[in-house]
């Protein structure tokens, strides 16, 4: 049987859109942490603030999108274990409160910037 009729859409979020996602947090994690988006997607762990802000960018993919490691781990060039690391790593660095408002302003973004995929957002951009 041919599944011809189910779309990338009926299936969820395509690879591409995925990657584009992840591109897009990773732009702005990395404009909020001041270094270049570049290093983040780096095929080596890098600096420790790149490293840290990739870690972030894959936080913020999953609690902010909802995407699951795996599809996180394709999108970073990252194994699934990785990016589960990544976000213990985030959930434990929370407990600075600086960072802990750095993160929560980054999340209402991409809530916010979800909801307009998603054609469910009121807020006019």
């Amino acid at each position: 049987m041919l599944l011809t009729h189910l779309s990338p859409a009926s299936l969820g979020r395509s690879r591409t859109s995925t990657r584009r996602i992840c591109r897009d947090i990773a732009r702005l994690v990395a404009e909020e942490f001041e270094i270049d988006a570049a290093a983040m997607m780096a095929p080596t762990r890098g600096a420790p603030r790149a490293a840290f802000a990739r870690q972030v960018a894959m936080y913020l993919a999953h609690v902010g999108f909802a995407l699951s490691f795996e599809a996180i781990g394709r999108a970073f060039d990252r194994d699934r274990t990785t990016v589960s690391h990544a976000c213990r790593v985030v959930e434990d660095s929370r407990d600075d409160a600086g960072l802990d408002r750095r993160l929560a302003a980054l999340e209402a973004m991409c809530t916010i910037c979800g909801e307009c995929l998603d054609g469910t957002s009121h807020v006019d951009i």
